[in-house]
């Protein structure tokens, strides 16, 4: 997932410009277009210089393709795509008990510091996030606002090997954040918190998991697939400058 990735969950169609979360020194102002035209883009672009910025990081999605179109005659390229999948929960076969243990951070609150030195590395390890910085307020956005019974973390004795947490908007439910050490990765440990998430959510009753990965990460959508995750669509980020 994204710095955030939080899913965009309900379309909003005003455009809402903001500095890029984790990638705040980068020339680039986020925006997001479901339609566009020369207004729009202008307004955009106007509101993005406004913030100091000289360019815009532009997400649409593949339902869209005209709005790609528009921005590519205007300089504009791809530089990140996040797969869109949903899983039925109840439809879904029983996971299967996680190959590696696990805790929950509600048992083991302590991990905090550790959790936080992984997010720094993992985020910025994400296809095309190389230059992400994850500040002290990741504290509240990464850790504070998500179930602590549903932030699964494996553990070598006690050192942190990964995380992932489900996070919840307006009664939607989705994967988050799923962070995995340099050294421990390769070793099915993403699998198994992923797992564990899967059960957590059909104890819950959760009807379904909406999940968001770039498409570079071809290991994680093939687990998708095998676990019953069906795509949906995909959203597109395209980068280039602001209207003169």
């Amino acid at each position: 997932m994204g710095v955030r990735h939080q899913l965009r969950l309900g379309e909003n169609r005003r455009v809402n410009v903001i500095p890029i979360p984790g990638l705040e020194h980068l020339p680039f102002a986020e925006v997001w277009f479901h339609e566009i035209d020369e207004v729009r883009w202008r307004e955009a672009s106007a509101a993005a210089r406004a913030l100091g910025k000289t360019g815009l990081e532009a997400w649409t999605t593949d339902r869209t393709p005209e709005v790609v179109a528009f921005l590519q005659a205007r300089g504009y390229d791809e530089v990140r795509r996040y797969v869109i999948s949903e899983l039925d929960v109840a439809a879904a076969p029983d996971p299967g008990a996680p190959a590696i243990p696990l805790v929950t951070f509600a048992e083991r609150p302590d991990l905090a510091p550790q959790l936080y030195a992984l997010a720094q590395i993992a985020y910025a390890d994400q296809p095309g996030r190389s230059e992400s910085q994850i500040g002290e307020d990741w504290h509240e956005w990464g850790l504070g606002r998500h179930r602590p019974d549903a932030y699964f973390i494996a553990l070598d004795g006690d050192r942190l090997l990964a995380y992932g947490y489900l996070e919840e908007h307006e009664g939607a439910w989705t994967n988050g954040f799923m962070a995995v050490a340099r050294e421990a990765r390769g070793r099915g440990i993403a699998g198994a918190i992923k797992r564990a998430q899967i059960a957590w959510a059909k104890a819950q009753g959760i009807a379904a998991l909406r999940t968001a990965n770039e498409l570079r990460l071809v290991t994680m959508l093939d687990l998708n697939r095998r676990l019953g995750y069906r795509r949906l669509y995909d959203e597109i980020i395209l980068r280039g400058p602001a209207a003169a």
